[in-house]
Order: C-alpha cells, then sequence, then structure tokens
C-alpha cells in the first residue's frame, strides 16, 4: 500500500522523482523554495493583461515567467528552451509541466517576453528575483569579470532593385585578421564564472571598453578583465575607492612587462578566464552562434 504523500502524487511525480541531474535538480528546487513564483506571476498578470483577459496567453503566468528564468540561467534561446524542456526532466518538474501540450513554444515565450520589455517590466522583474537568490547567499560578491564576444549576425545579399538585405543595426569589426559582422555582447559575470549578472549588447563596432562602466558600477570588491580593458584613470579611481583593480597589464614596444607584472597577469588569469566560460558553454554546448535576421 503506498504512503500517504506517494499516494497525493501523480504517477508521472512518482516514476521522474528520482530522474534528471543531481546538479540540475538542486539548484531548481532551491529556486522554487526561496521564489514565490505564484505570488510574482499574480503581480503582473494585471498588469500585463486587461481585466477581460485580452491577449492573455494560453499558458499560465508562472509558468512563462519560470522559461525566461531557465533562459538566463542556461544561456537558451527561445527554440532550445523549447527543445530543452521537451527532453530535460528536471526542467519539466521546474515547470511543472507533463504533457507535450503544456509546455510552451517559442513563439509564446517571445511574445511574453516582448510584453514585459513593452511596459518595462522585465529590468524590475530579473531585478527582484535577483534580489531573493542574494538574500539566500546563493550568490556571493567576490568581485565582477567583464568579457566581450562578438555575435555573428547574416552578411545578406543584395536584391535586384539593388537594395541589400543585411541587418543595418550589425556592424563589421577585425579580430585576429578575421572580419566579423554582427553584434557584441558586453557581459559582467560573478569570479566563479557561474552568474551572468548583466548584458549590454552593441554593433560588433563598439569597443570593449564601451561598456566597462556600466557594468562595473556600484561594484565594491574587485573587477576583473584582459588588455583591451586597460585604463590608468579608472585604475586610480577604483584603487581609492577600495575596488581590487584586476585588469591585465599589457607590455608595449618600448616597456616589457617587470617579472612581478608577469607573474600578477597569471593570477588575475586565472581568475578572470571564469568569464570566457559561460561564452564557451553557450556556443560550443548549446551551438548558440549568432543571430537570426
Amino acid at each position: 500500500m503506498l504512503s500517504q504523500n506517494v499516494a497525493s502524487d501523480s504517477l508521472f511525480d512518482w516514476v521522474v522523482k528520482d530522474k534528471g541531474g543531481r546538479k540540475t535538480m538542486a539548484l531548481l528546487e532551491k529556486m522554487d523554495e526561496i521564489v514565490p513564483w505564484n505570488e510574482i506571476a499574480d503581480e503582473l498578470a494585471p498588469v500585463l493583461y486587461d481585466g477581460r483577459g485580452v491577449g492573455r496567453p494560453g499558458f499560465p503566468v508562472h509558468i512563462l515567467v519560470k522559461a525566461l528564468f531557465l533562459e538566463m540561467w542556461y544561456g537558451l534561446s527561445d527554440p532550445e528552451l523549447e527543445e530543452q524542456v521537451l527532453d530535460r526532466v528536471s526542467f519539466q518538474r521546474f515547470l511543472r509541466v507533463r504533457n507535450r501540450t503544456d509546455i510552451p513554444d517559442e513563439t509564446t515565450i517571445c511574445r511574453f517576453r516582448g510584453k514585459l520589455a513593452e511596459l518595462h517590466a522585465e529590468a524590475e522583474l530579473f531585478e527582484v528575483v535577483q534580489e531573493m537568490i542574494d538574500e539566500h547567499g546563493l550568490r556571493v560578491n567576490h568581485g565582477k569579470i567583464v568579457e566581450a564576444t562578438i555575435v555573428d549576425a547574416p552578411k545578406g545579399r543584395k536584391r535586384e532593385d539593388g537594395t541589400n538585405t543585411r541587418d543595418k543595426d550589425a556592424g563589421f569589426t577585425k579580430k585576429n585578421g578575421r572580419t566579423f559582422h554582427g553584434y557584441k555582447a558586453h557581459v559582467g559575470s560573478d569570479t566563479k564564472g557561474h552568474f551572468i549578472e548583466e548584458v549590454i549588447v552593441t554593433c560588433a563596432t563598439t569597443h570593449d571598453n564601451k561598456a566597462f562602466d556600466d557594468l562595473t558600477r556600484g561594484e565594491t570588491k574587485a573587477v576583473f578583465a584582459d588588455k583591451a580593458y586597460i585604463d590608468q584613470e579608472k585604475k586610480r579611481d577604483f584603487r581609492a575607492r577600495g575596488v581590487f583593480w584586476g585588469v591585465l597589464d599589457r607590455a608595449s614596444r618600448w616597456h616589457k612587462l617587470s617579472m612581478k607584472q608577469w607573474k600578477d597577469n597569471n593570477q588575475k588569469s586565472s581568475i578572470r578566464s571564469s568569464g570566457e566560460h559561460p561564452f564557451a558553454w553557450m556556443k560550443r554546448t548549446m551551438h548558440f552562434q549568432g543571430t537570426r535576421f
């Protein structure tokens, strides 16, 4: 005879109880424990949709909110999220979905995000949940790593009338002798490479250093970055505020690095390199290589 707890669950819950990756399940169960998803959804619904329910999606709001956070935590695009939820038991349990028809498709998720952005509610939503995560000590601030990566966009083709299908908001840049067309994602992450805390997207022609101030605003511990972010004025300012300056030193034609600078660079690189991990995971594991226009 089944116990009372087991009997209250469905057959599906009982079968998948021990399924799913251990680390993923531990994180998502913790998120379910500390974040009141239903309450957040109840507050968002009246703002997003009028009293008659016009425009209301065919899925519960709390599922769509959770879906957005899965995308952020695991670096997924809308199509990738739909595929991952269909394939991963841990994601299904987090969203509390059981059938294929319960899983929101990529178009639904995209429209929901667009509605949040239209009402300027997206940034506030992520900030509120992030504060809850910080309050429970899941993210401890030991500093910030600043990195940038190029996101390819189609170069387009010429039409018969002389116009071009190229994305006009994207730009061209050169790196290591290669020409790229697309955007640049400027990312601020924690020193373990576990949390992407902020992303600023510009065209590819924008220099890496342009987003540095916005990404490090309010930082009180340390900043780490590669040689592209060298700035002596910023270095003096951060040190004056008691913030560790972890930007790598760069040798010039006339001034070679001293032995101390060389050793310091090695120590800083051991931390800074963690900022590359989210890019490697998204581009190599998830195969998110570029944008569509």
